[in-house]
C-alpha cells in the first residue's frame, strides 16, 4: 500500500467518524458531500469510479496503486510553486512524494485504461484542485486530442461532478469548443490560454504556454512507417519542450503510449534519466499474466492468437520487434576502419522515377570487392540517397566513378530510366573514362525477395559498412545533412516494414553485374639483412663447386 493510500484511508476514517456523530441528518449529508469532494481532489481511484469506470472499480487491487502513482503530479505542482494547493489537499509529506522528477512515461499494454486514468480522469482532478491551471492535451492527431477533451468536459456536465463542483461549470449553453475550455471559477484572466486545451502533433502553437502537458499516444502505427515521420514527432516534441512551458525550468508532463518502433519517441524517453518510467506489460513473454485477476493464461493465449505477432509484441509486450518480420539483425552489421588495398570498385545506381517528396529515392553506392581469407568481402566505400533530376544523377555518378576509379557500373534502367544510361555513356566518353556500364532492365523476383537474398551474406559477415559520421552529405531536396550509415541501418532494422528500402535493394545489384574479384594484397615482411659471415660462407661454397667442375661455366645458359 502506498503512503498516499494510507493517508487517504486514515482521512476517510476521520470523515466517517465525524459523519456518524453529526447532530442531524442534514449535517451528516453536508459532511458526506464534503467527504466526496475531498476524495475527488485527493483520491484518483475514487474519481475514476465516480465518473463511471466500472472495470477500474471492479479491479481495485490492480488500479489503486497505479492511480496513486499518476496523482503524484498534483503535489509536484504545489511543491514547485506552480500553483497553491487547494484548501483540502493533502500535504506532499502526507502524499509520500519522494521522486522529484517532473516527467513521467507510462508505457502500458493495450486495454490497461492508461488514457482513461492518465489523460482523462487525472486531468479532471487537476482542474478540480487548481482552477487557474493551464494544461494541454497532446495527441498524434488533433481530432483524437479533441475527443479526450470532450470526455473531460462531459465529466463536468453528465456525472456527479456537476453537483459536487457546481462552481466549475458556467451557466451558459456553449462552453468552450473542440480545442479548449475554461472553468467558471477561474480568476486568472491575464493569460489567453484556456484552462485546458487540445492539440495534435504539427498544430501551430506559437505564443502559447502551459503549466503542464499530457502527451498521450504521440506515436501511432501510422506515424512510424518512415524516418521522416519519426523525426517529425521527435522534432515537434523537442520544440514544445524548448519553449512552451510557463516555467522553462520545470517541464511538468506525462507521456503515455504504446510501442510501435524500436527508435520511436518513447525509446528516447525511456532511456532518459530525467524521465520516470512506469511500464506495464500484459505478460512476461512466457504467457504468465502480469495481473492474473484480470487476464488468465488462457485469456492471453486467445488475445495472442487473434493478433498479428508484430502487433501483439508492440501493443501488449511493448517490444516493437517481430522475429518473423525482422529479417536482419543488428549484430549482422560490420564496420570497417579503413578500406583494404587492392579492391575493385563498382558503382550501383537505383534511380528514382520522379523527383517528388513521396517518391522513392535515387540511390548510388560505391562497393569495393576483394577476396580475403577465402571470403568475397564487399565494402560500401561511398554513396548517396537523394531526390535528383536526370542531369544531377549523371553528373554525380561521373563524380563517384572518377573518385573511386570504378571498373564497372550497374544502373537500373526500367522504363524511361534507360535514357540515363545513354547520357551516362556519352559523358563517360567525353571524359575519357574507362569503365563498363551494365543496364539492369528487369527483375525476375520481387524486391522484398531480392533483399532477403542479402541475408546469407550479412549472416556470414561479408558486407562491411563505414562508421557513422564518415559519409555525410547535404540533400539537394531539403538541404538537410544525412548520414549514409544511419539511413542504411534504419532500412535494415525496419525491413520489411519500412516505407523505403532503396538502399537495401541497390546492394542487390552487385550480384546482377559482372565483377572481377581480386585477391587481397599480402604484405611481405622485409627480410633480414645478410651478415658478412653468411656472405663469406656462400661465396666459398660457390668457388668450391666451380673447382670441382670447371666445365660448368661453359655449358649453354651459364656464365
Amino acid at each position: 500500500m502506498t503512503k498516499l493510500r494510507q493517508s487517504i484511508e486514515a482521512k476517510v476514517k476521520k470523515w466517517d467518524k465525524v459523519i456518524r456523530i453529526a447532530k442531524s441528518e442534514k449535517v451528516a449529508l453536508a459532511l458526506f458531500r464534503e467527504k466526496r469532494r475531498w476524495l475527488c481532489q485527493n483520491d484518483l481511484f475514487y474519481l475514476c469510479c465516480l465518473t463511471g469506470n466500472e472495470e477500474i472499480k471492479r479491479l481495485g487491487n490492480i488500479f489503486k496503486d497505479f492511480c496513486d502513482e499518476v496523482s503524484m503530479l498534483n503535489w509536484q505542482v504545489t511543491r514547485l510553486g506552480i500553483h497553491k494547493p487547494s484548501e483540502d489537499m493533502l500535504t506532499p509529506e502526507q502524499a509520500g512524494v519522494e521522486d522529484t522528477r517532473t516527467q513521467r512515461l507510462y508505457l502500458c499494454h493495450r486495454g490497461f485504461y492508461k488514457t482513461t486514468i492518465v489523460t482523462k480522469a487525472h486531468s479532471l482532478q487537476l482542474l478540480l484542485n487548481f482552477p487557474n491551471i493551464r494544461m494541454v492535451l497532446v495527441h498524434n492527431k488533433q481530432e483524437n486530442s479533441s475527443d479526450n477533451l470532450k470526455v473531460i468536459k462531459d465529466y463536468f456536465l453528465n456525472t456527479q461532478i456537476k453537483n459536487l463542483f457546481p462552481e466549475c461549470v458556467p451557466n451558459t449553453k456553449d462552453w468552450g469548443n473542440a480545442t479548449g475550455f475554461s472553468l467558471a471559477n477561474k480568476t486568472d484572466f491575464a493569460r489567453s490560454e484556456d484552462n485546458i486545451e487540445a492539440i495534435g502533433v504539427g498544430t501551430e502553437i506559437t505564443g502559447r504556454h502551459w503549466d503542464l502537458a499530457k502527451k498521450d499516444d504521440m506515436e501511432t502505427q501510422d506515424s512510424v512507417s518512415s524516418e521522416e515521420q519519426l523525426r517529425k514527432t521527435r522534432d515537434y516534441d523537442d520544440r514544445f519542450n524548448a519553449g512552451h512551458f510557463t516555467n522553462p525550468k520545470y517541464k511538468l508532463q506525462d507521456y503515455s503510449g504504446t510501442r510501435y518502433h524500436f527508435s520511436d519517441l518513447y525509446s528516447i524517453k525511456k532511456d532518459d534519466p530525467g524521465v520516470k518510467l512506469i511500464q506495464i506489460k500484459l505478460e512476461d513473454g512466457q504467457g504468465n499474466p502480469a495481473h492474473i485477476e484480470r487476464f488468465s493464461r488462457e485469456d492471453i493465449a486467445l488475445i495472442k492468437a487473434g493478433l498479428d505477432p508484430w502487433v501483439y509484441n508492440c501493443q501488449h509486450l511493448l517490444t516493437p520487434e517481430d522475429p518473423a518480420k525482422m529479417q536482419f539483425k543488428r549484430e549482422m552489421i560490420r564496420y570497417f576502419m579503413e578500406l583494404p588495398k587492392g579492391c575493385n570498385y563498382y558503382l550501383l545506381v537505383d534511380p528514382a522515377s520522379r523527383k517528388k517528396k513521396k517518391s522513392d529515392w535515387t540511390v548510388m553506392l560505391v562497393v569495393g570487392i576483394i577476396k580475403s581469407e577465402g571470403i568475397t568481402k564487399k565494402f560500401i566505400a561511398d554513396g548517396l540517397r537523394d531526390k535528383l533530376d536526370p542531369k544531377q544523377r549523371v553528373d554525380l555518378a561521373i563524380d563517384l566513378a572518377r573518385k573511386w576509379n570504378i571498373k564497372g557500373c550497374g544502373w537500373e534502367s526500367i522504363g524511361f530510366q534507360e535514357t540515363d544510361c545513354f547520357y551516362l555513356e556519352e559523358k563517360r566518353r567525353s571524359e575519357q573514362m574507362f569503365f563498363t556500364i551494365e543496364e539492369i532492365n528487369s527483375h525476375k523476383t520481387a524486391k522484398e525477395d531480392r533483399i532477403r537474398g542479402l541475408i546469407p551474406d550479412y549472416a556470414n559477415r561479408s558486407w562491411f559498412w563505414p562508421q557513422k559520421g564518415v559519409i555525410e552529405r547535404m540533400s539537394f531536396m531539403d538541404g538537410r545533412k544525412f548520414d549514409l550509415t544511419t539511413e542504411m541501418e534504419f532500412e535494415m532494422l525496419q525491413f520489411p516494414l519500412c516505407e523505403h528500402d532503396d538502399l537495401l535493394d541497390t546492394m542487390t545489384f552487385v550480384n546482377r553485374i559482372n565483377t572481377v574479384i581480386p585477391e587481397e594484397l599480402k604484405i611481405v615482411q622485409d627480410s633480414q639483412e645478410m651478415t658478412f659471415g653468411e656472405y663469406t660462407i656462400i661465396r666459398e661454397n660457390r668457388l668450391a663447386a666451380r673447382r670441382a667442375d670447371p666445365w660448368e661455366l661453359l655449358r649453354a645458359g651459364r656464365g
